[in-house]
């Protein structure tokens, strides 16, 4: 592009320098984009806000960002009681806080949104009549889904929106591809279905209604859902119907895997289960949860006992595919893992050092499901970092608050 001949123009106003608007959407393409390459995510976004041509510069560099690995943030809650919109999200790369004020401020979605979601820097979303969607916090962009059936009560439905869906999952990052799937965990027993974008209805993937997932991940536009036998089952999105293409049967029981399971012989520790995929191996996640009970003062001055609870314990397995069975893993090597409420992540170490520890996985409190039942119970404070080294526990998040409502959640950012 040639150089533009047109000069800054310069007014002052009170002493001050005031530049045309005209004079910055008038910058060269490649001089955008080497300004570009030089940001940081956080500035990207205000980049973008500048005008149409800024922001086209920015689109056309959108494939390289993606191609970098990010390290997920963790969305935290708000830091003032009264503040519906904005969100704080906590950079483990730089050790900081960043305040993105208005975020969630937008008509229908009310006061009180739940997440149920996570992937590609996206959020599925509950409104506060129900009402899903998928929305990205940082561009603000947000897209309608379908309505579910009407398993939702009217009188309960702050109660069991929290409850209905365990766990959504995209295919596809909406930025990038207009044609993405979302999937949910969905209903009593918990079911799995599916809705593709400008779908009316949502439509369930599985026949059977008495089978129950635990998790879901994706992974190349394929889905893998771990069911509560711990048999895994595949699903190819790439053609116009879902194409179930391998079953993997719980051949082996893990008490046979591991016989020291300590954990699982307590009454007061209970599980939640994972599958996450690395680049090279597909690994199930046991993670042992133990339950506490403490006094917490009300209102009028009494006491009430709640349920509080810790993990205590992180156990890693991999599929050995030919044999089809859980073999232990001691070590993840360079490995990091993401945990919780989002769809399960991994990086390199080698991607993420100097950021996150390798040979750890970072967790999250996701038990809104167990927990969440009670105006006084206990939640949200289940956070930290499990060293597989030395099996220790290093929390780097905690609140005043009783009960964090909504628990925070990995996010992987994304400007677009």
């Amino acid at each position: 592009m040639a150089e533009s001949s047109k000069r800054r123009r310069i007014s002052t106003t009170k002493g001050k320098p005031k530049y045309s608007s005209s004079s910055w959407s008038d910058l060269p393409t490649e001089l955008l984009e080497l300004i570009l390459k030089k940001l940081s995510f956080v500035d990207i976004i205000p980049f973008k806000a500048v005008c149409s041509s800024w922001r086209s510069a920015a689109a056309q560099l959108q494939s390289q960002y993606h191609s970098i690995q990010i390290t997920p943030w963790l969305m935290l809650p708000n830091d003032q009681e009264d503040d519906y919109t904005s969100r704080c999200f906590l950079n483990l790369a730089e050790n900081k806080v960043y305040k993105f004020e208005n975020a969630f401020e937008f008509e229908g979605l009310g006061n009180d949104p739940w997440c149920v979601g996570s992937s590609h820097g996206w959020l599925v979303i509950l409104d506060d009549e129900a009402n899903p969607l998928v929305f990205n916090p940082f561009s603000r962009v947000q897209i309608e889904l379908p309505l579910f059936p009407n398993e939702f009560n009217p009188i309960m439905i702050q109660f069991s929106r929290k409850k209905l869906i365990t766990k959504a999952v995209l295919l596809a990052d909406p930025s990038r591809c207009k044609n993405f799937v979302v999937v949910v965990i969905y209903g009593f027993p918990s079911r799995l279905a599916f809705c593709k974008h400008g779908d009316t209805t949502w439509t369930y993937l599985s026949d059977t209604a008495d089978q129950v997932y635990r998790d879901i991940i994706c992974h190349n536009n394929q889905l893998y859902a771990l069911d509560d036998n711990l048999s895994v089952k595949v699903w190819d999105f790439q053609g116009p119907s879902p194409n179930e293409i391998m079953t993997i049967p719980p051949l082996t029981l893990l008490k046979d895997v591991d016989s020291s399971r300590k954990f699982s012989r307590d009454i007061c520790v209970s599980t939640q289960i994972y599958l996450v995929k690395t680049s090279s191996e597909l690994l199930f996640i046991e993670r042992f949860i133990r339950k506490s009970f403490k006094e917490l003062s009300t209102e009028d001055g009494t006491q009430t006992v709640v349920c509080s609870y810790s993990t205590k314990m992180f156990y890693v397995f991999k599929l050995n595919l030919r044999e089809q069975r859980w073999e232990k893993l001691e070590s993840l090597n360079d490995q990091v893992l993401f945990l919780g409420g989002n769809q399960s992540i991994s990086f390199s170490g080698l991607d993420v050092f100097n950021r996150c520890k390798p040979n750890s996985i970072y967790f999250t409190d996701d038990k809104w499901n167990d927990e969440y039942d009670t105006e006084f119970s206990y939640g949200g404070h289940d956070v930290g970092l499990f060293n597989l080294d030395d099996q220790s526990i290093t929390h780097f998040f905690d609140s005043d608050l009783e009960k964090i409502d909504q628990p925070p959640l990995w996010i992987t950012p994304n400007p677009w």
